[in-house]
């Protein structure tokens, strides 16, 4: 059971354009399948419009004549004849650059084979998302492409419709030519979209708008309303559109969420991968922030006795220091009281407090001279001479 189809097309001239330099062509084929075409023609006044004519009317032409066994190969060789009939139309009219656009669908039942040269777009929708839809073959698309432009900035770019194939069209152009045209057809379902138009209509409303635009219209109906919307936004240039509906009259209304545009079309049944997970990232260690230190100022150390009782560490109790220092001063007095009554001195000895360990090093104090024991009564006493001071703190990983 074939697929019935709901086709329509129209074309504005906008306005602030005096004529109309768009084609299209809806052409019924002997076999049953359709042939969709739109030209957008350039080369200014007549040429553009001349150009269009001569391009849609060869490539209907030529498919009509062509065997439907391979449809891509006969759609190539219509944009080749077509250029070539341009070409011709511009020595007999005698207008340089003169050349178009085109776009082609040619629906075979559920099936729809599609070629393109230039900025005309042909899109797919199903179910309200637009699933499929021809690239430009302009400078900017091919920026983009490149990665030299984003979306974003081409859109307003003064190079956005400079085209690099047409038919027809200037020596330079010509030197690239190469229509493309997809090996394989779009598989139309009942309730699918297809729609083919100029540049006139998409520079005024964005891919994601246009589905909103005509969902729940009849095909006809929604037509108009693309034409009107584009019009309404300034109407610029010349407008023209065909739309075709698989299955029914009206444009579906949508069943899903809004979805982003894609430029490519998973084929029906193709599983779905599921996406690899993304490698775990180790977290590097956040170093704290280098805070400024200070230097610690040197601090005297204090008497060893006071301090600690040899390497142990542990603090000497206060009664110990109290009673050490009685006992020396009594010492101390009996030694003077002898020293007077005794008239010989006795020999200087000279010593020092014990070493303390402080930070891995060792803390000594400066050379006291003390008296040693008497060596004879009667002799007075005499200090010896004090060794030169030598103070030295030693601390770990330098002096």
């Amino acid at each position: 059971m074939s697929l019935p189809l709901y086709i329509h097309g129209s074309s504005d001239v906008g306005r602030q354009r005096a004529q109309n330099e768009d084609s299209f062509r809806v052409a019924a084929q002997p076999d049953g399948s359709r042939l969709l075409v739109v030209c957008d023609g350039m080369g200014g006044h007549e040429a553009g419009e001349v150009a269009s004519q001569v391009a849609s009317d060869r490539l209907v032409e030529v498919l009509t004549a062509s065997a439907a066994d391979n449809p891509p190969a006969a759609i190539y060789q219509a944009f080749v004849e077509a250029n070539q009939a341009v070409l011709d139309a511009v020595v007999t009219r005698g207008a340089p650059g003169m050349g178009t656009t085109g776009v082609i669908a040619w629906v075979m039942s559920s099936r729809c084979y599609v070629g393109w040269v230039g900025d005309s777009r042909l899109y797919q929708f199903r179910d309200g998302g637009l699933i499929d839809r021809t690239r430009d073959h302009t400078r900017v698309a091919q920026m983009i492409t490149h990665g030299i432009l984003t979306a974003e900035e081409a859109r307003n770019h003064p190079d956005s419709h400079v085209l690099v194939q047409a038919l027809g069209g200037s020596p330079g152009v010509q030197k690239s030519f190469k229509p493309e045209v997809w090996a394989e057809p779009l598989e139309l379902r009942s309730g699918d979209v297809v729609l083919l138009c100029s540049d006139g209509l998409y520079d005024f409303i964005e891919d994601h708008e246009l589905y909103p635009l005509i969902e729940g219209r009849d095909y006809q109906d929604a037509v108009t309303r693309l034409i009107q919307t584009a019009n309404e936004r300034g109407g610029a240039d010349n407008i023209t559109v065909i739309l075709l509906v698989a299955g029914q009259p009206e444009v579906p209304r949508r069943v899903k969420g809004p979805q982003v545009a894609r430029r490519e079309t998973l084929p029906d049944g193709m599983p779905m991968l599921a996406p690899e997970p993304a490698p775990a990232v180790r977290a590097e260690p956040v170093p704290e922030p280098r805070r400024r230190e200070l230097a610690a100022p040197v601090v005297p150390a204090a008497p060893a006795a006071a301090v600690s009782a040899g390497s142990s560490g542990r603090r000497v109790p206060l009664w110990w220091l109290l009673a050490t220092g009685i006992l020396t001063m009594g010492v101390g007095i009996a030694l003077g009281l002898g020293a007077a009554s005794t008239p010989s001195p006795p020999a200087p000895v000279q010593g020092s407090s014990p070493g303390v360990e402080t930070d891995g090093g060792t803390e000594q104090d400066a050379g006291v001279a003390q008296s040693g024991p008497p060596t004879g009564m009667g002799t007075p006493h005499t200090p010896g001479p004090a060794p030169s001071a030598d103070p030295r703190v030693t601390e770990s990983g330098g002096k």
